[in-house]
């Protein structure tokens, strides 16, 4: 089982939607995967489910609490959910008094790697849509994650706060996969030379592939459907499944 996990301390940059269309992606080549909101908006849950559970909250101040009581089967069925709710947002002060050690086991325990796994076994791929918030509690989930992935939308500041992003991953101590595009314009000659830009900045962890600036991604949602179910035909769809296969090769899948 391999836990990857989607973060940039700036929002808007499309983690869920990509959370979203790499889930599916996974499934689709035959991966049982689940998917952990982290994020107290709770926008990957709404998508998944028409009945998110609560208890998320309750297992990351409560060591003895599994985070089973939140996961939900969806529609897709290699795919579960552990759902998010509102109650994620006032938890960070109380997580972080528990001790470093403490704070570790639990993300663990989150994310499947505790002594006695709750569900390691039953996934290949546990992926974590995290809020943009930097916090105690997103720091304990980036250390159990196995890689981080950054997604950004291309702009002069958002590439200049990508070395910060990237230093926080490195303090955590977990692998960062490396950073991809989302909302791409191949037809913008200022979105050319920002990718460019991206690539003198990060070098080999700038991705190939890319998500584009894309009605089909846009729409699909819309529908709560992964755009490669929406439209499969499509370039759209066509760019979802090459970023999902080199993240499965950066991850040695």
């Amino acid at each position: 089982m391999k836990s990857l996990a989607l973060y940039n301390n700036k929002g808007g940059t499309g983690k869920t939607t990509s959370v979203i269309n790499i889930a599916y992606q996974l499934a689709l080549a035959d991966n049982k995967v689940l998917v952990v909101d982290l994020d107290g908006q709770g926008n990957a849950s709404r998508f998944f489910t028409d009945s998110p559970k609560d208890g998320l909250a309750q297992a990351l101040t409560q060591p003895v609490v599994s985070p089973d009581i939140a996961r939900c089967e969806t529609r897709y069925p290699n795919i579960d959910i552990i759902t998010s709710t509102q109650d994620l947002n006032n938890i960070s002060s109380q997580f972080e008094q528990f001790s470093p050690e403490v704070r570790s086991e639990i993300a663990h325990k989150i994310i499947g790697y505790s002594d006695d796994p709750w569900y390691a076994a039953d996934y290949d791929y546990v992926l974590v849509d995290l809020p943009p918030a930097l916090n105690c509690l997103t720091e304990s989930i980036v250390s159990a994650c196995d890689y981080v992935f950054v997604p950004i939308e291309l702009g002069l500041f958002a590439i200049q706060g990508i070395p910060n992003v990237t230093g926080i991953i490195s303090s955590c101590g977990t692998k960062f996969g490396g950073c991809f595009v989302n909302k791409f314009d191949r037809e913008n000659p200022a979105d050319l030379e920002l990718f460019e830009l991206l690539k003198s900045t990060l070098g080999d962890k700038t991705m190939q592939n890319y998500l584009p600036c894309s009605r089909v991604i846009k729409n699909s949602i819309s529908y709560r459907t992964a755009a490669s179910e929406y439209m499969s035909w499509t370039f759209a769809a066509e760019c979802c499944a090459k970023l999902t296969r080199e993240i499965v090769e950066i991850c040695g899948g």
